[in-house]
């Protein structure tokens, strides 16, 4: 028989045994923040290799069902859950050092696999046949099973390994996986490279609100160094991308009207969102925040009346002075935070930093919002002639 004659539909015993195996994740998602080490580990062990044999036996049949790919979802969704239990499991011990590495996974993972539905659900509406499975992805998925047993029954430091190997095979495979996607035509986005790099500014913004105020407290200083380095990452990749895209854009050719109506939006997102956030840690005052947020609003409406008159208001010297001053001193401040973290994590205490630390933020942020206001006033004045004809 050739594998032309094979069947094409899987037998009914099939999703009764993947019924099956999904149940056992139920017990050992309550065993693991119970410390049920041994009967968790024999769990995800019996798991694993029921999915192997399921997977040989898979082979036989060719078809993509729908099914089958929300089936392997789900699969991804309970082996994501479990990570984030054991780092969870380990954040409330007090004797056990924070979990970076594990939650540095478990972050990369569930990346991994928003892009992973965003794209097979794209292909699917495209039309297009699913991505398969490489070897990368294969080693990938056992690693992930391999550092879920050993983080359960508390293997160290196999444990640290496998979590490090499975975080660079997570990366390659994502790697090789998108390749293979961005292979086919079709699948190429009609959005310019430089409009999608402006838009993951918009996408980035509730990220860095989510990872600013991770642990509940509106004090940044209060919160683990790993989230305070997070958002500092998070706030140099919206900096970059801000000179990024306007770069792409002229250099490819792909200067788009979506593209100059979306550019100084995302700014004004990503800035103000970042401010809100010092504004509730205690590094901005409201009244430095509302000048602000007035400044871009009048510049906005300023711009809607001049396209109303049929002219476009293109960006000033001065509004690019004040991006580059505002971006400026978002690093500044939350690199002054990480620092100020690492020095509480090595309990060091200098009088001279403290004090410091409590004057920069504000000083810091008095200069932006001077620095917004006049841009705002050179705006209105090198406008003028718009407002004459309506005031």
């Amino acid at each position: 028989m050739t594998q032309f004659d094979l069947p094409v539909v899987r037998p009914k015993w099939f999703s009764w045994a993947q019924t099956i195996l999904f149940g056992l994740w139920v017990p050992i998602l309550f065993l693991i923040p119970f410390h049920g080490d041994y009967e968790a580990a024999g769990l995800v062990a019996g798991l694993f290799v029921g999915g192997a044999i399921l997977g040989w036996f898979d082979q036989k049949w060719r078809d993509e069902e729908t099914l089958q790919i929300w089936a392997g979802g789900f699969e991804r969704g309970f082996l994501l859950l479990s990570l984030w239990f054991l780092a969870q499991r380990l954040w409330g011990d007090e004797w056990e050092p924070f979990p970076t590495l594990l939650t540095t996974l478990a972050i990369a993972l569930l990346a991994r696999y928003i892009i992973g539905l965003v794209v097979i659900l794209s292909r699917q509406r495209l039309r297009l046949p699913p991505v398969r499975r490489d070897i990368w992805q294969y080693f990938a998925h056992w690693g992930i099973y391999a550092t879920v047993l050993l983080h359960t029954i508390e293997a160290h430091p196999w444990a640290a390994i496998s979590t490090g190997v499975s975080l660079i095979l997570c990366g390659v495979s994502s790697g090789t996986w998108m390749i293979r996607h961005l292979r086919h035509p079709n699948a190429r986005s009609h959005i310019t490279m430089a409009t999608q790099i402006t838009l993951s500014r918009i996408v980035l913004a509730p990220v860095f609100i989510a990872v600013f105020f991770y642990d509940s407290d509106t004090d940044f200083s209060n919160n683990h160094l790993v989230f305070q380095v997070t958002a500092l990452l998070i706030a140099l990749a919206s900096a970059i991308s801000d000179w990024l895209d306007g770069y792409l854009a002229r250099k490819w050719g792909e200067v788009t009207t979506l593209g100059k109506y979306l550019d100084p939006w995302s700014d004004k997102i990503s800035t103000m969102t970042t401010f809100l956030c010092f504004l509730g840690t205690g590094w901005a005052s409201v009244t430095i925040v509302a000048l602000i947020f007035y400044r871009e609003s009048a510049v906005e409406t300023l711009r809607t009346l001049a396209a109303a008159e049929g002219e476009v208001i293109s960006a000033r010297r001065s509004g690019k002075w004040k991006t580059a001053i505002q971006i400026g001193a978002i690093l500044a401040i939350l690199t002054f935070a990480c620092f100020d973290g690492i020095l509480r994590d090595m309990h060091i205490v200098w009088a001279w930093w403290d004090l410091f630390f409590r004057m920069a933020p504000r000083i810091l942020m008095w200069i932006v919002a001077m620095v917004t206001v006049a841009s705002g006033v050179e705006y209105f004045y090198a406008n003028r002639h718009l407002l004459k004809k309506h005031i």
